[in-house]
């Protein structure tokens, strides 16, 4: 007699995958969950809704991370994240984007679900970021939530002088909140500047970003466009950072609703692509 075939054993421990997620930012405190009561306490979090919603489908989460920490308020078009199921949970990727689909409020989306190695890490295997901060030169009836319309004739010379002088290796003291210890020092690769129409679109690529530090970028930009400030004093704070330059630029940093985080590239993916802008209201 036939013996009957053995049944698969189940993993000890679940499914990893690789999730591709756009939020908007406006009603989030942010990517990072706080807490295990956070929407009770009122903080509401994109990774506390990642979570939730898939605890309310009956899918245990041992671990989510994404590829970096937007703040609150900014925007995402392309963030990365890791998504580690608990003991022997290994629904197909399909399942569970229609869980995320069907579970998610309005304002996140989870672009795509694959299946990854257990040890992919969202953030420590990232070779950069890419953020697109939008301006806009009009005032517009649709768009205020994701742009900054700037009540002043900017001059876009002297906004793009202030952009590029980021460029490079520096030390961002004087344009970030630092964590206590944590190193300013950030390999700046590429700082780009595209007008599209009515809107002016920022882009900078770095290996890491610090907390608040492209919003005061551009806030540097903006100002030294309008006049109040000269390209000369980025790059002397850029070389000499000091706590004066830290006060005066955080009091100038852009908000947060222009702010994108683009894209997150990882090994075999492509350096180059078009800048564009996030939304085509414009």
């Amino acid at each position: 007699m036939r013996r009957p075939e053995r049944a698969a054993p189940r993993p000890a421990s679940g499914a990893a995958y690789r999730l591709l997620v756009e939020y908007d930012g406006s009603r989030f405190q942010g990517w990072q969950k706080q807490g295990t009561k956070q929407t009770s306490q009122g903080v509401r979090t994109v990774a506390g809704t990642l979570e939730r919603t898939l605890q309310e489908a009956g899918v245990p989460v041992a671990a989510l991370g994404g590829s970096g920490r937007t703040d609150a308020g900014v925007h995402a078009l392309g963030q990365v994240a890791h998504l580690h199921l608990g003991p022997g949970a290994a629904p197909r990727p399909r399942d569970l984007q229609l869980i995320f689909d069907g579970g998610l409020p309005g304002d996140v989306a989870v672009r795509s679900v694959a299946t990854c190695s257990p040890g992919f890490h969202a953030r420590h295997e990232a070779m950069s970021r890419t953020y697109l901060y939008q301006l806009s030169l009009r005032r517009s009836a649709f768009a205020k939530p994701y742009i900054w319309w700037v009540k002043g004739s900017l001059d876009l010379r002297r906004l793009e002088q202030a952009w590029a002088a980021f460029q490079g290796a520096y030390d961002l003291s004087a344009f970030a909140d630092l964590e206590p210890g944590e190193d300013p020092r950030c390999q700046i690769q590429a700082s780009e500047l595209l007008r599209a129409g009515s809107l002016v679109l920022l882009r900078v690529t770095a290996t890491h970003f610090l907390r608040r530090q492209v919003r005061r970028m551009v806030g540097a930009a903006v100002a030294c466009a309008l006049g109040k400030e000269q390209p000369e004093r980025v790059l002397q704070d850029l070389a000499h950072p000091s706590p004066e330059a830290n006060l005066c630029w955080g009091a100038l940093a852009a908000p947060a609703a222009g702010l994108f985080l683009e894209r997150v590239r990882y090994p075999g993916d492509p350096v180059e692509f078009p800048i564009q802008a996030a939304l085509s209201v414009f």
